[in-house]
């Protein structure tokens, strides 16, 4: 078969006679090397989640997100480069659904990823604030909110003096 799309015998048979356009593919020399470079970040970054301190959940969300990345690039590299939608049009609608439903499978990982972490991070800000203001409880007491005046009171009478000396010396 011929290279050249507008060729009679390089055309699928249901469109022949039928203006089809021209139609640029990226030329494999650029498009296989960029997924071979990617395919090895992606796998770096797989092994790279094995040492980190990324808790398991997460390892394993974003580990399957790296599974699904590497699969979704051999239709990518497919459907850009060697499937001709004028010659092999089932090919080509083959490789481009791979990668809508890759990209789509990534799309939920990575929002359950998000979840995970904004969940992790409230429960971090809630024990952070549990563990500074001593619980709500403790907090909202009179006792309490009168210590806490008085050491701020404290803080603020101090500091210009302080400022006031560091300028009388000439610091």
């Amino acid at each position: 078969m011929s290279e050249v799309a507008g060729d009679a015998r390089a055309i699928d048979p249901a469109l022949v006679g039928r203006e089809l356009g021209p139609w640029f593919m990226v030329p494999w020399w650029v498009s296989v090397p960029i997924a071979v470079v990617a395919g090895a970040l992606l796998v770096w970054y797989f092994v790279r989640l094995g040492k980190s301190d990324v808790p398991w959940g997460r390892r394993w969300l974003r580990r399957a997100s790296v599974v699904l990345a590497i699969a979704g690039l051999v239709p990518l590299v497919r459907g850009l480069t060697f499937a001709h939608p004028h010659e092999d049009r089932v090919g080509f609608a083959v490789a481009w659904s791979s990668v809508l439903l890759v990209m789509l499978a990534c799309l939920v990982v990575a929002i359950v990823d998000v979840i995970l972490v904004a969940r992790g991070g409230v429960r971090e800000y809630r024990a952070l604030r549990r563990d500074t203001f001593g619980g709500r409880r403790a907090a909202a007491s009179p006792e309490a909110t009168t210590e806490a005046t008085q050491e701020v009171t404290q803080e603020t009478t101090q500091e210009p003096r302080r400022e006031a000396r560091r300028g009388a010396r000439g610091d």
